[in-house]
């Protein structure tokens, strides 16, 4: 309820909600207090006629001024997961945050060239608990572990360059202060972290901007006018809140603001909630630049605020022992509600089989997006990992299902001794109106799914081995006796011919099926 009423509160320009919203939710958020004397709320009750805007503008402040302020976890360089180097497991960890949806992940570019890449990674998060397929909110997609990498830092500068960046930041505040009639001065920056610490390579710099309203602008009027001034020299596409504050980061940050000073942030309402130690380098009252000692903490900050998180420390990043699973088949579908397969970026090969008209069905299926429905879909059980039922019907040139066709495949991975064995059993085989099986197109789609869903798992198994250091061969068992007579010779000689045309020349890591030997 405080909440609603503080935002009320301009709209309105009743000072006592206003206040006792502030005493209500300031020792959530100390930011408030300071944004309703600050020249945005003021510029929000004098610019915004609609309370539709205001309430919006509004909204998108306290959104911003809530932001914690937070020293991420630097990432190593050498480290791969899945075969991805850690900044693309930061970049696909992003992009899982925004939606938490698979769909989405598996077919966003950013960090994969194909979908059988992204589900490699995909299985990867699963099974370090990166991920959190099962949270309901946007907050708990991601996993403490997994919002430490996602947060962490990747680029490392050497600290003769951030001591650079950081003098020319002091010299533009001095010249700002003296020259720029700001509505604000800086009146102290505070300095924390790797920089401070001295350490040979640094993410970024972590400081602290404290500002006061500029004395030559005391009184309303003249205070207001230099607003509007300030607000008219903002480039025209900006938000009215961004022009705001448009001059005074100008001033701190220049032209472009330099990426290592991501961590700075005006005020130190963040800096005092860490509640950790930190350094005086500039003091307006004292001239300027000063060389100041590190202290514990910052002087108005009463230890780390129990409101503030632990801070995150990188998950153990060593290679797995584990055998990993077999590969959730919904993984060609992009996790797609009714299964359906887009040969488009399925592999970084332009393939033909399997296409349009292939299915993956699981039970988490919804069977009313099928006009035909095998019998054993009925029978439950398949999980897509361990049970999976792959079905072919192209709807388009084939309304009635003539040629339609389905069958079962189980996978299981064994750990021997000297390799990693791929069983795979073919069974269930079904086609409409109980029509006798036929080696036709449909058949050939059902074993291209097959032979992909074998291709990621070998992939799968190949990161794993490569990441371990460990060499063993990965055997390949093809059980094909659960198939009509008729079927079961061919399905065999098809899924190995696959396999094969898959084997293109290695080059780094990629996976060289002809190693690969069928029991």
């Amino acid at each position: 309820m405080a909440l609603v009423a503080f935002m009320v509160a301009p709209l309105t320009g009743d000072d006592e909600c206003i206040r006792a919203a502030l005493a209500q939710s300031g020792h959530r958020h100390p930011s408030w207090a300071s944004f309703y004397a600050s020249p945005l709320a003021d510029g929000i009750r004098h610019n915004y006629n609609s309370i539709d805007l205001k309430l919006a503008v509004i909204i998108s402040v306290i959104a911003h001024l809530s932001l914690e302020v937070a020293m991420g976890v630097n990432l190593p360089k050498d480290t791969t997961l899945a075969g991805f180097p850690l900044v693309e497991v930061k970049r696909a960890l992003k992009t899982y945050a925004r939606t938490g949806q698979e769909e989405n992940f598996f077919e966003t570019k950013s960090f994969a060239s194909s979908r059988l890449e992204a589900a490699a990674l995909y299985e990867e998060l699963l099974e370090r608990q990166l991920i959190d397929p099962t949270a309901s909110s946007h907050e708990h997609y991601l996993t403490e572990a997994g919002l430490a990498i996602a947060e962490g830092k990747t680029r490392r500068s050497p600290l003769r360059t951030a001591r650079r960046v950081l003098n020319d930041l002091l010299a533009r505040i001095a010249h700002m202060n003296q020259h720029s009639a700001p509505l604000n001065l800086v009146e102290r920056v505070w300095l924390f972290g790797s920089v401070m610490r001295g350490e040979e390579t640094v993410g970024d710099i972590d400081l602290a901007i404290e500002t006061v309203r500029n004395p030559a602008f005391a009184d309303d009027t003249s205070w207001s006018t230099r607003l509007h001034e300030l607000v008219d020299q903002a480039p025209d596409h900006l938000l009215y809140f961004q022009k705001l504050y448009w001059h005074e980061q100008r001033g701190i940050f220049g032209e472009r603001r330099h990426s290592l000073l991501a961590g700075a942030h005006i005020g130190s309402n963040g800096l005092q909630r860490l509640g950790v130690p930190c350094q005086l380098i500039f003091d307006r009252s004292r001239g300027g630049r000063v060389v100041g000692e590190v202290i514990p903490r910052h002087p108005d900050s009463p230890g780390r605020s129990n409101k503030m998180g632990a801070p995150r420390e990188l998950p153990d990043l060593l290679p797995l022992s584990s055998v990993p699973r077999p590969m959730d088949a919904r993984w060609m579908s992009a996790y797609a509600v009714d299964g359906r397969i887009f040969p488009h970026r399925l592999c970084t090969e332009r393939q033909t089989v399997p296409g349009l008209g292939s299915f993956v069905l699981t039970d988490d299926t919804d069977r009313q997006w099928h006009d035909w429905c095998p019998v054993s879909f009925k029978a439950g059980g398949y999980d897509g990992v361990s049970k999976v039922l792959l079905k072919y019907h192209d709807s388009w040139s084939d309304p009635k299902a003539r040629e339609a066709a389905s069958i079962a495949l189980r996978r299981e991975v064994l750990d021997i001794e000297t390799e990693i064995e791929l069983r795979v059993a073919l069974s269930s085989f079904e086609r409409p109106r109980r029509m006798k099986p036929k080696i036709d197109r449909s058949f050939l789609h059902l074993c291209g799914m097959v032979a992909m869903l074998i291709r990621g798992d070998i992939h799968r198994q190949t990161m794993r081995l490569n990441e371990r250091q460990i060499d063993k061969a990965i055997t390949l068992d093809i059980d094909t006796s659960g198939l009509p007579d008729e079927l079961c010779e061919i399905a065999e000689v098809w899924i190995e011919s696959m396999l094969r045309e898959f084997a293109h020349p290695a080059v780094s890591n990629e996976d060289d099926y002809s190693e690969f030997v069928s029991a």
